[in-house]
């Protein structure tokens, strides 16, 4: 599994990001689904019960990198495997 090797797990990624957001942008929220990635972890933001954005957390770390290159989220499209 992608990410396995990290010293923080799913739900300790979600608590840093859940902490952060808290500090810098009151109001929104960690979704409870975490991506997995090798060495880190992205979450969406949710704020009025849509997604407003994302972040990822450095899986050894913790450190908090906000998503900011991208714009205004518009849509979120699944692809199948």
């Amino acid at each position: 599994q992608a990410g396995s090797a990290t010293a923080m797990t799913p739900e300790q990624a979600r608590t840093n990001a859940q902490q952060w957001l808290n500090v810098y942008l009151p109001g929104t929220t960690a979704a409870e689904e975490v991506d997995i990635f090798y060495g880190y972890y992205t979450v969406h933001v949710m704020k009025d019960g849509h997604v407003y954005n994302m972040l990822s957390v450095n899986g050894y770390s913790g450190a908090i990198w906000y998503h900011t290159w991208h714009g205004d989220f518009i849509t979120l499209k699944e692809m199948e495997k």
